[in-house]
């Protein structure tokens, strides 16, 4: 009697066939007869039939209008799991769909245009349905819209997939680099720090926290950083130059309390503030000066040391009417010598460029300053 009845349930079962709407591609109507067998004799089979067909009808849609039947998929993928066979193929067919996704986002996103990245984003999202535990799509993902100026939702995604379970420390530094970007430096240095990596030792970390450190006005940090980048790595020429620019920031701030200790006539307070003017403004010339050793066809490096040597001068005519009569000539010679330092590299700017209004203007203002300053 057993065998009489498996052999009038495999004979009923296999009654039961969409063979020829599928080869039709009516993959609807095929649906449709599919769950009404369902609602009758529930199987493994049928429900794994069901997500087939729901992959088909996706494929016959946009890549923006796919996701409901992903979903489709998924419940009845689940639902086969219920059900005990020799062997369930449900997680190969959502782990095929899932790398058809990421594959042709990641081949539209090479296209880089916007109605690619659009396209790309939603073959991505596709892949975080099918496979939400799959870091790669998120990273995928949150870069598509970045490029499609979407720093908001790639902060969304990433923040969706970094959890206290699952963090990865690649997921933290893009956060880092994405609030900052915002202008958000607080969140910026707090994601690089979660990063756990050595940030002398990462280079994209160590730069992404001085920017953050750097927009946040936080001279002290960026400073103590930047020293320790630039030993660890002595022939970058950029770090030496952002080095030495903050440098000039540091002793820019203290020509103000010179001049106060002028005007008070506080000599122990001047003397020890020109002398550390003196320290800092050398150690920032000498990043400046490397930078400039290490690239000189660098523009930028060049830029960096003609405004030094300029904003340096001003810096102490600005304090020339208050100097004590005893330092009055030394801290002249001192602003016209940087003035001249100052016309040597907007000269070379004006060389790579003759035709800059701008160089040429400043290179005209600095002499006429030069002369009048010399009079004084």
């Amino acid at each position: 009697m057993v065998l009489i009845v498996g052999f009038f349930i495999s004979c009923s079962a296999s009654q039961f066939s969409v063979d020829n709407l599928i080869e039709e591609e009516n993959y609807q109507q095929a649906l449709v007869e599919v769950e009404t067998e369902i609602m009758k004799n529930p199987s493994a089979e049928l429900y794994f039939l069901k997500a087939e067909l729901h992959g088909n009808i996706a494929m016959q849609k946009s890549p923006m209008e796919r996701v409901p039947d992903y979903q489709s998929m998924l419940a009845a993928v689940d639902s086969s799991k219920s059900y005990v066979i020799d062997r369930n193929p449900a997680d190969s067919l959502v782990n095929s769909y899932w790398e058809f996704e990421q594959n042709a986002g990641l081949n539209t996103y090479q296209n880089e245009n916007d109605s690619s990245l659009t396209l790309a984003v939603a073959h991505f999202e596709n892949a975080i349905t099918l496979l939400p535990e799959n870091t790669g799509s998120y990273k995928s993902l949150s870069i598509a819209q970045y490029n499609n100026r979407n720093i908001d939702g790639a902060i969304k995604t990433l923040e969706a997939v970094n959890t206290d379970h699952n963090q990865d420390t690649e997921v933290y530094e893009s956060l880092g680099f994405l609030y900052l970007e915002k202008g958000d430096a607080d969140k910026a240095i707090t994601n690089y720090r979660k990063a756990n990596q050595d940030p002398i030792k990462n280079k994209n970390i160590a730069f992404g926290l001085v920017n953050a450190y750097i927009s946040q006005n936080n001279v002290t940090e960026s400073l103590s950083f930047l020293e320790k980048l630039v030993e660890e790595y002595p022939n970058d020429g950029r770090l030496h130059n952002v080095y030495g620019t903050q440098l000039y920031k540091q002793v820019s701030m203290l020509f103000p309390q010179l001049q106060r200790a002028y005007q008070q006539n506080d000599t122990t307070s001047a003397s020890n503030l020109k002398i550390e003017v003196i320290g800092v403004s050398e150690k920032a010339e000498n990043e400046l000066v490397e930078a400039y050793k290490i690239d000189s066809s660098n523009l930028e490096f060049v830029e960096s040391l003609a405004v030094f040597y300029n904003n340096m001068s001003g810096n102490y005519f600005s304090v020339l009417d208050d100097t004590f009569e005893s330092d009055k000539q030394e801290i002249r010679n001192k602003a016209l010598s940087l003035t001249d330092f100052a016309i040597t590299y907007y000269s070379k700017l004006l060389e790579s460029d003759p035709q800059n209004e701008n160089y040429n203007n400043k290179l005209t203002n600095l002499n006429k300053l030069k002369e009048s300053w010399a009079n004084l």
